[in-house]
């Protein structure tokens, strides 16, 4: 063996500890995957549409936090929306009373991050709302919001005249209107966000929704 091959093994072993990381890496990516009870609560409230969904997420090799969640909604019209989550449930324990029977014991959380753990499957009730709804809304709050400063401050605030404001009809008609709940076949997609890479896998899933399903959330306007 000459200089030059005794350089060159010395070279490829110095890459060899990198080259194990890298594959250390990629043999124990966290891997997620999501479980979603079969029941769902979708609803239309002055939050826009909402779509709240019991989930649990059972996750390999190690524990991950998890940055964001949303779903992609895609109609079989091709319309799509983008929900966030915007709030979750945690159970905590369940109480046994002898009236009730077995009573859930749970707390909600505003949402900023979870961390998920390879040592349990862990279930959360999360709270999804549409973003497209929320950016739109926060245009007409705006314009309601400044009515009121200005009012107040020339001393011509009026409660009753100022809920017959063209300000608040205009919200008042953006949050009516708005309903887009639509029947037929919807996909729904998870995706998810975390500052490392993992594997997401169990991530869509598919329901219906029927006319009379329709007309039930179409009715919730009404009580807006």
């Amino acid at each position: 063996m000459n200089i030059f091959e005794g350089a060159a093994i010395l070279g490829a072993l110095a890459w060899m500890p990198h080259l194990l990381k890298i594959l250390k890496d990629v043999l124990t990516r966290p891997e997620i995957r999501v479980i979603v009870q079969r029941t769902a609560e979708i609803g239309y409230t002055p939050f826009g549409p909402i779509l709240n969904l019991r989930i649990a997420f059972s996750v390999r090799h190690r524990d991950i936090v998890i940055s964001s969640i949303k779903i992609r909604l895609k109609h079989e019209s091709g319309e799509e929306k983008i929900l966030s989550w915007q709030g979750i449930v945690e159970r905590l324990a369940q109480m046994q009373t002898p009236e009730a029977g077995p009573i859930p014991w749970e707390k909600e959380h505003s949402v900023l991050a979870i961390k998920l753990t390879e040592k349990e499957v862990q279930e959360r009730l999360i709270r999804f709302q549409e973003d497209d709804y929320h950016t739109n809304k926060e245009t007409y709050e705006s314009k309601v919001a400044k009515k009121l400063s200005y009012l107040k401050e020339k001393g011509e605030y009026n409660p009753d005249d100022f809920l017959q404001s063209e300000e608040i009809k205009d919200l008042y008609s953006f949050i009516k209107h708005w309903f887009n709940w639509k029947q037929g076949e919807y996909t729904l997609i998870f995706e998810v966000d975390s500052p490392e890479k993992f594997i997401l896998k169990d991530n869509v899933y598919e329901f219906s929704l029927n006319p009379l399903t329709i007309e039930l959330l179409e009715a919730n306007k009404e009580l807006i």
